[in-house]
């Protein structure tokens, strides 16, 4: 390559200055052939002007050895000697950016994808520190995708509910344009994701995490939400030893009894600390069991959003213990765990002890040795333990402008200069500095994500705050504002402040109005919403949860996939008559039903009655024994039923329907199958009632495919 400039002044070993004789700028990689090893790559770190002449600070990188090792040369270069930009070739091989592995981005100022080692990765742990808004959560959901597309396992602690829309593929048209540039594709991980919470009231699509009770005095003591006295500790050691010996296991009332009775004044926080446990409902004998959360190629988020920090401690602290046990008896494989918002699971001691300080730190420590990588995620790095932040080997930092946080990561870290502190300060959203994922640091433009980012902030809305939605003691509260000062514009054209129908619990449409124009090929006369009744309902069954639609007009079940169907409770897709119908919501409402109370019900004829039941035998929808009809046990799985959506709380205008079906039935039905109600909730699914030249036609609103 052409020279871009000579070397000029003073030269050392491991830094240089070169006079400028065309456009360079700062970070650019710049080839300097020495005598002894042949072409070595540097780094522009300051360029200045001088008069009329410009020049260039560099860093020496170095060069590969004949083992592969990176060196610097042991004589600095000549002053004179030719300084030109650095091929890619000669920039992949220096700085080890392989072909293959975790696409994180292109190295700044190149077409060079930057390419990651994950065994290096995770294996000698990460630490992504930003401060809040510079895209941590952004860059972590690159990171999992890879992670996903290479089958590794991976947990996350989820403290806002923001990674789960990696289950959608991206479709924000500001990202998607730059899909060709970093060669890749929109994708769903909806396939690998499996969803855990807390609070599954407002997490309606994860299932209930279940923690095994603690059987011994130590562990119970660590969960309590209080830090017990050496008294209280001793009580406990007692009363839980004899109730093991003579139990063998027990639940958290007969503790509480026990303690009851015992003559010491220790025991009455014990009793309420146990309650407030017993009182949470997280703990169970047939807690979640481990090797469903690790798993090969499966993402699992434990979603806190809605939990107390004291519960998210409590849960954190018992899960991550058990993975690393399991892990260590190899019972569970090799996997990665993400702990977003650290400073609040493993603070630095100043700033107090959580509950899960102490298993964060012995994983730092020692999960290396087990195949147990941990990535810590924090906007706040001078808060984090430092004996946690020190073990993370490799770094993605970017912008940090704190202080305090700066040199946090200057002592936690090889390799950061005092040009590389600064910056980190002056990074702009979208790029970061990596450190020791590469033998030498490197800038990287982060890619767009394959899938949907569910991490950027609400921003504030005025007419959002007029009209306030809020929670109380689990009651929904609409707060209006004299309608002379409302403002009429909102997101949705379809969603108006001042409608027929107020504030209802309703399915947001995932099709506009615009999309129905471009989908009907006949002139559209007129466009309305018609509402249609459904049960929204929380179940829970075996420790799952579930959240299970049902449709009050005809009794049914809602699935949504990509298209809606209504499914009936035999478990095929309704695609017949509607007496067919009448008869499978006879045979539903017990687990048993009587042949006469069919035709009685029924009110058709035997023969109309009689082909009907012959069908839905040879479907495998009900079997008939000794005159006696039941559904099959195949005929209703929650697990396939669940709804995807969440309802939400919207004006909306257009027909509201009234519901056929009592929820009482839907309840009876649910209870005959084994499932316990734990929330229920009337909501409306909006239908499109689209009037045009020939005819009138009504589809839902969330795929445009199901007449009501």
């Amino acid at each position: 390559m052409a020279a871009i400039g000579t070397v000029s002044g003073r030269t050392s070993t491991t830094s240089f200055k070169f006079v400028v004789n065309t456009l360079v700028n700062k970070w650019d990689y710049v080839s300097v052939t020495h005598p002894e090893v042949g072409p070595v790559l540097n780094q522009v770190v300051e360029v200045e002007k001088v008069d009329n002449m410009t020049y260039a600070s560099c860093v020496i990188i170095g060069h590969r050895t004949e083992r592969g090792f990176l060196r610097q040369p042991r004589t600095p270069f000549s002053p004179g000697s030719e300084v030109s930009i650095a091929d890619d070739n000669l920039i992949k091989s220096i700085l080890d950016l392989r072909m293959n592995g975790i696409y994180l981005g292109r190295l700044q100022g190149k077409s060079i994808k930057a390419f990651l080692d994950p065994k290096k990765l995770i294996t000698k742990h990460l630490a992504v520190l930003a401060k809040s808004g510079a895209g941590k959560s952004y860059a972590v959901g690159v990171i999992l995708e890879e992670l996903l597309d290479l089958g590794v396992p991976v947990v996350i602690l989820d403290p806002h509910g923001e990674y789960s829309s990696i289950k959608t593929p991206n479709t924000n048209k500001k990202e998607t344009d730059y899909f060709e540039h970093y060669g890749i594709q929109a994708k769903s991980y909806g396939d690998r994701l499996m969803e855990f919470a807390v609070n599954t009231s407002i997490n309606i699509d994860a299932h209930q995490i279940r923690l095994k009770i603690p059987n011994d005095p130590f562990a119970l003591t660590e969960t309590l939400p209080f830090k017990a006295t050496d008294a209280q500790r001793g009580l406990l050691y007692n009363v839980i030893n004899d109730l093991v010996e003579r139990k063998g296991r027990f639940e958290f009332d007969e503790l509480i009894k026990e303690l009851e009775i015992a003559e010491s004044t220790a025991k009455w926080r014990l009793i309420g600390g146990i309650q407030q446990l017993e009182q949470s409902g997280l703990f169970s004998h047939n807690a979640t069991p481990i090797n469903e959360i690790v798993k090969p190629g499966q993402l699992t988020i434990i979603n806190f959003k809605g939990a107390s920090q004291e519960l998210q401690e409590i849960v954190a602290r018992s899960l991550l213990t058990n993975m690393f046990e399991e892990r260590k008896l190899e019972q569970i494989p090799p996997g990665f765990l993400i702990i977003d918002e650290a400073h609040n699971y493993c603070p630095e001691r100043g700033f107090g002890e959580a509950k899960s300080s102490k298993i964060i730190r012995t994983i730092a420590s020692e999960g290396r040795k087990f195949g147990l990588g941990v990535c810590i995620i924090s906007q706040r790095p001078a808060r984090v333990d430092k004996s946690v932040l020190s073990q993370c080997s490799s770094q993605i930092a970017l912008q940090v402008t704190n202080p305090s946080d700066l040199a946090a990561i200057s002592r936690s870290f090889e390799g950061v200069t005092a040009e590389a502190e600064n910056e980190i300060r002056n990074l702009p959203i979208g790029k970061a500095m990596i450190i020791g994922a590469t033998d030498f640091p490197i800038f990287v433009d982060i890619r767009v994500r394959k899938s949907l980012h569910g991490g950027t902030s609400k921003s504030f809305d005025i007419s959002e705050a007029k009209r306030a939605e809020f929670s109380k003691g689990g009651q929904h509260i609409a707060v209006q504002v004299p309608a002379k000062t409302q403002q009429t514009a909102v997101t949705r054209s379809e969603i108006q402040p001042n409608s027929t129908i107020s504030q209802l619990s309703i399915f947001e449409p995932r099709i506009s109005k615009k999309e129905i124009e471009t989908i009907e090929k006949s002139p559209i006369k007129s466009i309305s919403f018609v509402m249609k009744p459904v049960l929204s309902t929380i179940c829970e069954k075996s420790g799952n949860t579930y959240h299970l639609v049902f449709d009050l007009e005809k009794f049914s079940a809602l699935h949504l996939n990509r298209s809606l169907k209504r499914i009936s409770l035999g478990g095929k897709a309704l695609t017949s008559s509607g007496n067919q119908q009448k008869i499978m919501n006879l045979v539903n409402e017990k687990p048993k039903t009587p042949l006469s109370e069919v035709f009685v019900k029924s009110g058709l004829s035997f023969s109309e009655v009689d082909g009907i039941l012959k069908s839905l035998v040879r479907q495998g929808t009900i079997r008939v024994e000794n005159k006696i009809i039941s559904a099959t046990k195949a005929s209703f799985d929650p697990k396939n039923l669940n709804f995807i959506l969440k309802p939400k709380y919207l004006n909306l205008q257009g027909e509201k329907r009234p519901p056929k079906i009592p929820e009482s039935r839907v309840v009876n039905f649910l209870k005959s199958k084994g499932l316990e109600v734990r929330a229920k909730k009337l909501t409306y699914l909006p239908f499109y009632k689209v009037v045009t030249e020939s005819g009138t036609k009504y589809l839902d609103s969330l795929s445009y495919s199901m007449r009501p």
